[in-house]
């Protein structure tokens, strides 16, 4: 009896262990499990339900996908990668190291990214071309039946920059505006209301005009703006006609994702096995 214990112990572990990580749904021939539902619920801190059509969904796509034979190549993934760098103020290097901190090898980096950019080709080319250019009539209709999303029309302000490595040499620069201080780098920018971050829109407003605003620590240096002016805010739907027209052209894609998705999910062989 005591040989035996030990063997039905390991019995139920493997057993408990297969269940834990058992296929849950098969979504045309590809396996959902029930670890990556509960990973997906973790992380998008979503039901268990929302992540199953999350993942549901990601197998659709990655069908869909695989039968347009969508290719991309490695230039497009280059570029895509210098552009995401950018951004964020890194060079690859940089990313790789951050990427590993993370637990993420580069390599699965770039399958992930080379898929995201086939989905955005994907969705060019089979969903968004369906959504047509809305008329001025639609965009009007849209804007005053949502008028309260465009409340804030955007304003273009005239702004110096001043960007220095610590507080005292950007005081210097700003105590002498005329004199090249070194370390310190300064450019003329016209900037909306629109594309500014609520805390950077928030100290320009409160700033008056040919006045400086804070320094703030941008973790890369130390950053002011000298506000020359920030123009007049208009009114109506003239003055916010392209915002509305982006915001419905969002909703539309939106939209024909949805139907388009919702389309694939009714004609796929979908087999949940155990939940």
């Amino acid at each position: 009896m005591k040989k035996i214990l030990p063997f039905l112990l390991f019995s139920l572990i493997s057993i408990q262990a297969q269940v834990i990580d058992a296929v849950a749904i098969d979504v045309e021939g590809e396996a959902i499990t029930t670890l990556e539902i509960q990973a997906v619920q973790q992380k998008m801190n979503m039901s268990k339900q929302a992540a199953v059509e999350a993942l549901i969904q990601d197998r659709l796509e990655k069908s869909a996908i695989k039968k347009a034979n969508i290719q991309v190549s490695h230039e497009e993934i280059q570029a895509k990668v210098q552009a995401i760098a950018s951004s964020k103020g890194m060079n690859q290097d940089q990313m790789k190291d951050l990427l590993a901190k993370k637990g993420l090898t580069w390599d699965n980096y770039i399958r992930q990214l080379t898929m995201e950019i086939k989905k955005e080709h994907f969705f060019r080319e089979n969903i968004a071309r369906s959504v047509t250019p809305p008329s001025e009539a639609e965009l009007e209709l849209y804007y005053n039946t949502h008028q309260e999303q465009f409340s804030s029309a955007p304003v273009q302000m005239s702004l110096v920059v001043y960007l220095a490595p610590t507080v005292e040499k950007l005081k210097e620069s700003i105590a002498n505006p005329m004199k090249p201080i070194d370390g310190v780098q300064k450019k003329n920018i016209l900037a909306n209301s629109n594309e500014m971050s609520p805390q950077l829109l928030e100290l320009i407003n409160k700033t008056p005009v040919n006045s400086f605003t804070s320094p703030v620590n941008t973790g890369k240096g130390i950053i002011a703006y000298f506000v020359k002016s920030k123009g007049q805010q208009q009114g109506g739907f003239e003055a916010v006609k392209n915002s509305v027209a982006q915001r419905w052209m969002q909703e539309q894609h939106g939209q024909a994702g949805q139907d388009f998705f919702n389309k694939l999910k009714s004609n796929a062989n979908i087999r949940v096995i155990r939940l």
